[in-house]
This record gives structure tokens, sequence and C-alpha cells, in this order.
């Protein structure tokens, strides 16, 4: 809950503590939804991050965070040297104020993608990080966004009513609402009674008072979801506790990267492993069959028989004849006619004596198979219930070797992540900012870039390449990848540029995702990833 209305309270007195008296020195970005703001403080300068990313919505201070040289752009320049007098959260809204001699910053802290940082003179919108020509040169207005009265209707569940309601509770409050007073959170509202909505009011102003004035915050940590929480939870385990909402909110963030990590791993492990699981049931069940339904070493072995009785044992040319069996009953027995009637005896002996060999082996491998099926089953089962990236590693069958070392995601589930062999992983942007911050950021100077030549697309990095020559299987598929994350990936072959991370520039005042190449390879693929 970083964005949510109590929590930015909470951040809003926090900044005011901090900031108020202090000046504003620069203000940069290199993320279309992120702001780096630099204060003078008394004699020191401290350096504060607001992200209105659709997966980020934090604001904390970044004691090591440092202006890079290239690929920043300067931002709300008019209100640089001004003096802070305080942080407010509107009452109606996510939006943190911060007011300065005569411009104000508006710090949006909406979902979905619509999140922004303006700054505003005399109720103006003067610079917008982003929509700009839409934002610009218009007055700064907020709609609060209509609160549904409480239990006003019927067929909301209470928890939904009380999420909705003007006290802006939201989901886990309202739902911490609804056990603390016994309610299910999914019953109807129609079907309550008048004494549940009686004691979920008082109960859900008393969260709101103790939320108000709490003076320490919390990591509640429940499967995979992390929360940021002002009061203790029902049903919630406590990760951490804080006495700073500003590092409560850095800390939560830094977990849910972690967890994003944890279920990306999971699910590739889950596919790797279910895969696994049913070749290795469809082998059970074929060899089962076959010992069930296998008759050939039988008919073989009759027929040899049979074709002994025949007198006339050297003859050829023959693709077939019919005989008696011994009961009998006439048999059409299919020959090779390049062999003579006795040869052809003696090769039914021989397969009939290889089918039984056959049927032997697959007998004995039913008890291997089915131990194998049990363990892959059971690791299925760890797998789902791991809580840690490292727990999952150790499962999976090629961390049975204690000399054997996997990839680790050092990206933190930040970009794509594939592991390309032991050595050699490959991390892919998911947007055009996600992508100047895996090029620009995270690529170290040696690692090795890639991109689709002529289509829109991730950038990608390789890292785990030693020398100056990229092994060529290592190369082809992730050049592969690329492709697949651009829009050619429908093509047959495409065109990928590669070359190190030391000859990719980004100019001064480019498009965000917009790189310079200095030197270039390219290299033919037909785009796809790992199954």
């Amino acid at each position: 809950m970083i964005r949510h209305h109590y929590t930015l309270d909470h951040i809003a007195r926090e900044l005011t503590s901090i900031l108020a008296t202090g000046k504003l020195i620069e203000a940069w970005t290199q993320e279309k939804y992120k702001v780096s703001m630099v204060f003078a403080i008394g004699d020191e300068l401290r350096t504060f991050l607001f992200d209105t990313s659709p997966n980020g919505g934090v604001c904390s201070e970044q004691p090591q965070l440092r202006r890079a040289r290239s690929n920043t752009l300067d931002v709300f320049r008019s209100a640089w040297g001004e003096s802070v007098a305080l942080v407010t959260k509107h009452p109606d809204d996510r939006v943190l104020t911060i007011w300065l001699t005569t411009h104000h910053i508006q710090c949006e802290y909406f979902s979905s993608g619509n999140g922004n940082i303006l700054c505003t003179v005399d109720g103006v919108v003067v610079e917008a990080l982003r929509d700009a020509g839409t934002r610009c040169d218009k007055r700064y207005e907020i709609v609060a966004p209509e609160r549904t009265p409480l239990w006003s209707n019927p067929a909301l569940t209470v928890q939904q009513s009380l999420a909705r309601s003007p006290l802006l509770l939201g989901p886990w409050y309202a739902e911490e609402v609804c056990l603390r007073a016994s309610i299910a959170p999914t019953k109807l509202v129609g079907e309550t009674i008048h004494e549940e909505r009686e004691s979920a009011e008082r109960l859900a102003q008393e969260l709101h008072d103790a939320c108000v004035s709490s003076d320490a915050y919390v990591i509640l940590g429940r499967g995979d979801v992390r929360l940021l929480s002002l009061v203790r939870l029902t049903n919630w385990e406590v990760i951490s506790t804080h006495q700073s909402i500003l590092e409560a909110s850095r800390v939560v963030l830094r977990e849910r990267y972690r967890m994003d990590a944890l279920r990306t791993t999971r699910q590739q492990a889950i596919r790797s492993t279910t895969a696994e699981l049913d070749r290795e049931t469809r082998t059970l069940a074929a060899i089962t069959s076959d010992l069930v339904r296998d008759a050939r070493s039988s008919r073989y072995r009759a027929w040899a028989d049979v074709l002994l009785t025949y007198p006339h044992q050297h003859e050829r040319d023959r693709t077939s004849i019919d005989l008696p069996d011994l009961s009998g009953t006439l048999v059409t027995i299919p020959l090779n006619p390049a062999h003579s009637i006795i040869e052809n005896a003696t090769r039914l002996y021989s397969k009939a004596r290889a089918a039984e060999a056959a049927a032997s082996h697959r007998e004995q491998r039913v008890p291997e198979l089915q131990r194998t099926i049990d363990n892959l089953r059971a690791r299925l089962a760890q797998i789902e219930g791991a809580a840690s990236t490292q727990v999952l590693e150790a499962l999976l069958p090629q961390r049975m070797n204690q000399n054997d070392e996997q990839p680790r995601d050092e990206a933190g589930g930040r970009f794509r992540f594939f592991a390309i062999d032991e050595q050699h992983t490959l991390y892919v942007g998911k947007s055009a900012a996600n992508n100047d911050e895996l090029t620009m950021k995270f690529a170290k100077q040696n690692d090795w870039w890639f991109h689709a030549r002529g289509s829109a697309g991730s950038h990608a990095v390789l890292r785990g390449v030693e020398g100056d020559r990229i092994p060529k299987p290592v190369l082809e598929q992730a050049a592969a990848i690329t492709a697949y994350y651009s829009q050619a990936r429908n093509a047959s072959w495409v065109s990928v540029v590669y070359t190190q991370k030391k000859h990719v520039r980004k100019p001064k005042g480019a498009n965000v995702g917009a790189v310079v190449l200095e030197r270039e390879q390219t290299v033919m693929v037909k785009p796809g990833i790992p199954t």
C-alpha cells in the first residue's frame, strides 16, 4: 500500500520534517515516471527519488544516488534555488505537493500507469514529466474520485463497500475490518444485519485513527505478497518494522522486486519440472501398455515353428506363405523374398528373442520410472512452497552437484532473465524506460548489447562472455531471444545488431530508449525463446 492515502499522509509529514527550510538545488530524470531531486538542508545535500511508475509508487531517500554524466535530463529548472515550505498530501486524492517559494511540484501517485510529476505556478502547469502537450499551460485541477457511501450498494461485498467508502480504506484495510468484525469479506451488503454494519463502522473508524496516529511502519508478508502497512494486520507475517516511512517504502519496493524474481524463478521451475513429469508419465504409460499387449515374441516364435514344417526349406522369392499352424488353422506368414524359408524361420526366432529381451528390459524400467515420477511430484510440491530463490535453486536438478553454479538474476527481477547456460545470462528490457535502465545503468562496459535491427523492441544485455568473442551457440540464442522481444517476432529471419556496451551511448536529449552505436556486428536468426 505504498500509494495508499494514509501512507502518503505519513510520507508528506516526514518529508516536511526533513525538507522544511531546505532548498531545491537540482532535479533530473532518466525515466518518464521518476524524478530525482537534490535538496540543500543545512550544510548537507540530500537526494530523494520520487517514483510514480506503475510498479513503483514510492518516495524514498537515496543516499548513494549520484547523477550520471550522461543519459539524464534537467527538469523543473525554474524552481531550482527555491526554499521548501512544507509537503502536503491532497485531502481527496493521492497527490503529494512540495510547496516552494513560488512553485509547487505535484507528484501524482495514480495507479495503472497514470502517475505523473508536474511543476505549477499560480495554479498553472508550467512543466510536466509526462503528457506535457496536454498538461502544460492549463490550470492544475484535481477532480476528486467519487466515493460510494458506505452500505449504499447492496450488490457490493462488505469488503468492497468499506474499501470504496469516504474513509478511503482500500482493499487490505477493508479486509482487516471484516476480520475484526467477524464478517466474511465476500458477504454482500444486502445480506448484512444492522449490528454487523454498526460493528464494522466502529472498527473502521478505529483502524483509520490507528493508521493516522501510527509512528511505526511494518512490512507484512502473505505468500508472495509484500505490503507496507501502518498497523499490523490479521493473517499477515511481520517481515520488518521501521521508524521511517521513507525507509519502509524503499524496503517494501525492494522486497516486491525480490518476490517478483521469486515468482519468475518458480514459474520456470514449475514449467520445466512439469514437462519432465509429463514426459516420464507418458513413458511409463507406454511401457505399461506394451507389457499388456505385447504378444510379438510368441507370434514370431509360432510362425518360425510353422515354417520349419514346410518341406521346401530352401525355397525363395516369396513375400508370404499360407500354412496350417499346430492347431490346423491356416495362417499367413510374411516372408523376406531375398531369404529362403529356413532363413526366414531363423530370422523370426531372432526377432522373438529380441522382443523378449526388449519386454524384459521395459519391465525392469517400470520401478525406476515410478520412483522418478514420485520424486518429480515431490519436487513439484517443494517448488510450489519454496520461500526463496535460494531454496528453488537447490531443488533444481543441476544443483544436485555442489560444484555446479546456477546463474543468478543480478537485476532482482527488474528485467526479463534467461540463463543461456551455466556461464552466460541474458537480460531483456520490458519497456522503453526499462531499456534505458538496462543499457545505461545496469549493463557493464564489457557486457554485450543486442537489438533487432530496424524494428522497435527490447534492448538485451548478455553477461558472462569471456574474451572478445561470443561463443556461436550463445550468440545465436541471445539474438533469437532479442528478436522475439521485438516487433519483428513473427518474421522468418531477423537481423540483430550486437556490440559491447562500451560502444553504446545515449545523446543528450534523446528520446527514452534511444541510443547510438559507435560500432556494431549483425547476425541473422529465427526469433524464439527457450522452451
